[in-house]
């Protein structure tokens, strides 16, 4: 594929029918693309609300029901690990919020079908986070051996606790007390989003949908990893499709100013129109026209870097472009004298495990000591 098709790759999920016109060989692009997006499904999904799927042809078709079957599959794990939490942590008076794929599977919003997720987000307010983790721990849930310098980083620094493992099940739960790291000195007024939350049909909570479209902009627009990237702004396109009315825009402007998220706001609104312009509704394309920046860095780094990492769309500018936000990922969550700590901090602990074996220096646990 070319990159002018690599930058209308989500064209394909907002308008299947385009789907109908590939050949065999174009089929295959477009699968191992959206594949490396975590968006296979999510085409699934997409060709199966616009009753099309009957039409592709068997090859397309087995890949793409596959997909969604290992989906369907994921979001009915995570449905009973959420009604498990929630029998845990509400019996206890602790109020969760489910951020993120937990959120989108719970209120059945118009992205959950076939998104593909990798652990459980859950929000607590900090007051309640050391009463929140013994239970858990109370019930099974378990971190990993942390380095002491890790576990002061997630402790002191961060906006979430180390994830946590289900020792019978498997499934990775991050605790959150924030939306954002603190020592970035641009944590979230968690006392505002937790007055914008609301209950789906099973009573767990999730934001309401203005902070749950704000909170989805600055997990994408402040993380280092661009990994799945595309299928966040998918995620910000379907999200915002279902909510689009004026006074969402109106509620999502307004909280982006007093969180100070209105610069991610922007990117947002700059990712939405050069990915999908054509696709959005006029209310959407009015703001993003309004609201976008279309400065150098947007147009040469950031919109780049949104691209799966797949070499038929990634060449050496959407390498680079990934590098960058890379490296502006650490450079937002940190101020700089902690960066250079934490950066020298992680390489000598690199070259360490490379030297002598990641757990050369773990303490071993006793032959009886178990879980």
């Amino acid at each position: 594929m070319s990159k002018v098709v690599a930058q209308h790759i989500l064209w394909y999920l907002a308008e299947p029918e385009r789907c109908l016109c590939l050949s065999l060989p174009q089929w295959q692009q477009l699968i191992w693309l959206l594949r490396e997006a975590k968006l296979l499904s999510a085409l699934t999904a997409a060709i199966e609300r616009a009753g099309l799927l009957s039409q592709l042809p068997e090859y397309a078709r087995r890949h793409l029901q596959s997909a969604l079957v290992y989906a369907d599959r994921q979001a009915q794990q995570f449905r009973f690990e959420c009604a498990e939490l929630q029998r845990v942590l509400a019996n206890a008076g602790i109020a969760a919020v489910y951020l993120k794929g937990a959120a989108y599977t719970l209120a059945n919003t118009l992205n959950s079908r076939g998104r593909i997720c990798n652990d459980l987000d859950v929000l607590v307010a900090k007051s309640q986070l050391a009463a929140a983790e013994a239970l858990l721990q109370q019930h099974g849930w378990r971190t990993d051996k942390l380095t002491a310098y890790d576990e002061r980083y997630y402790r002191q620094w961060s906006h979430e606790i180390p994830p946590m493992m289900h020792i019978n099940r498997g499934t990775v739960l991050d605790l959150h007390h924030n939306l954002y790291l603190p020592v970035s000195g641009r944590a979230a007024d968690m006392t505002k989003f937790f007055s914008l939350t609301q209950p789906t049909s099973s009573a767990a909570l999730v934001l309401k949908p203005e902070a749950m479209v704000l909170h989805s902009i600055i997990h994408l627009f402040t993380n280092e990893d661009m990994q799945s990237a595309l299928r966040d702004v998918w995620d910000l396109y379907l999200l915002i499709k279902q909510f689009s009315y004026e006074t969402f825009w109106q509620q999502l402007t307004s909280l982006a100013q007093q969180s100070g998220f209105s610069a991610e706001l922007q990117h947002c609104c700059s990712a939405l129109r050069y990915y999908l312009a054509p696709m959005l509704d006029p209310l959407t394309l009015q703001q993003c026209n309004s609201l976008a920046n279309d400065g150098l860095w947007q147009r040469y780094i950031l919109l780049p870097a949104l691209v799966p990492a797949h070499p038929l769309v990634s060449g050496w500018r959407q390498q680079l472009a990934k590098q960058m936000m890379y490296l502006r990922g650490h450079w937002l969550k940190m101020p700089l004298w902690i960066l250079c700590k934490h950066l020298t901090i992680k390489a000598f602990f690199a070259v360490r495990d490379q030297l002598f074996g990641k757990y050369h220096f773990v303490a071993k646990r006793p032959p009886n000591q178990h879980w």
